[in-house]
């Protein structure tokens, strides 16, 4: 099954290791315990109205995997059960509501949340409230709840375990979906293009073996390379090459998990990049400075936008 993740600037750039990635499931761990005594999010049961607790999380339970479908920075249900979604009791935005399962409705203000990544906390959308450990107690059975977002309170840090991996990926322009990043040939120094999305294609499949650290774009077993013997510039295209196995090829080396943009790790301020906003079929792709917009979310730049496809 494919997964939108939200924009994406393919870059090379450091990983962010508490990624909500589109349609992941994970576990949601409370900073506040031993890491090796990890204590997670928990439902306890799938009845509508049951309580959402803490409890020790040692494996990972159809009760404690929870996934994201709107990925980090995003509104959007966190979803158990596959038809449950983490809720807050009665709607109430008073600190100490309760959280709950409940039958999930797309249309319930009450189901809709932003998980940061990075920052570890969970926002409950259009309010300044957080998921909270209630008093920070680390009792099985304790009920979360929601309280006033403290970015210095650990009491609203969890960290996000992955249940699931990527398998695989496809890369499609944000202003035109319908058009994915593709090799034109199966072959050492064939050209990275643009080109109609056919899911499932093996030209448009991507897989990191690494799972982003660093992360690769590989396709035919080769990787996706900047094609330049000298330091990167803008306007450099790229190709397949052969991967470095070693992993000391920084023009080989993306980042593409952060739902921003896929920047390539050669430079901080390197992106994957429409050349010319030609968005014909088989123009080759190039790198470009991102845009400085770009990196603080509030996009400028329409040829460096992207969307990652995951399937999990």
């Amino acid at each position: 099954m494919f997964f939108l993740t939200p924009l994406l600037l393919v870059s090379l750039s450091s990983l962010q290791a508490s990624a909500q990635l589109a349609g992941q499931t994970a576990q949601l761990v409370t900073v506040v315990a031993n890491p090796d005594a990890p204590v997670c999010l928990t439902a306890t049961s799938d009845a509508d109205g049951a309580p959402v607790v803490v409890s020790s999380c040692s494996n990972a339970t159809a009760l404690n995997s929870w996934n994201f479908p709107q990925g980090e920075n995003n509104v959007g249900p966190i979803q158990i059960f596959s038809n449950k979604c983490l809720d807050v009791t009665g709607g109430s935005d008073a600190n100490g509501a309760k959280l709950q399962v409940w039958t999930c409705d797309a249309f319930n203000a009450n189901q809709k949340w932003i998980p940061s990544g990075q920052d570890n906390v969970i926002t409950w959308a259009d309010k300044n409230k957080c998921i909270d450990l209630t008093d920070g107690s680390l009792t099985d059975g304790t009920q979360a709840q929601i309280w006033d977002c403290d970015a210095h309170n650990n009491n609203q840090k969890w960290n996000h375990k992955a249940v699931s991996q990527v398998k695989s990926f496809a890369i499609q322009l944000k202003k035109d979906p319908s058009l994915c990043v593709a090799a034109s040939a199966p072959a050492s120094g064939a050209s990275i293009v643009i080109e109609n999305c056919s899911f499932g294609s093996t030209s448009q499949t991507f897989t990191d073996p690494n799972n982003n650290s660093p992360g690769l774009l590989k396709l035919f077993d080769m990787c996706v390379s900047i094609d330049s013997t000298e330091a990167a510039r803008d306007g450099d295209k790229l190709v397949l090459k052969e991967c470095d196995e070693n992993l000391n090829n920084s023009k080989q080396q993306w980042n593409h998990e952060n739902g921003v943009l896929v920047k390539s790790l050669t430079s901080a301020h390197v992106c994957l990049d429409l050349t010319d906003g030609n968005a014909s079929s088989g123009t080759p792709l190039q790198i470009w400075d991102c845009s400085s917009e770009a990196s603080t979310g509030a996009f400028q730049n329409d040829n460096q936008e992207w969307i990652v496809r995951n399937t999990f």
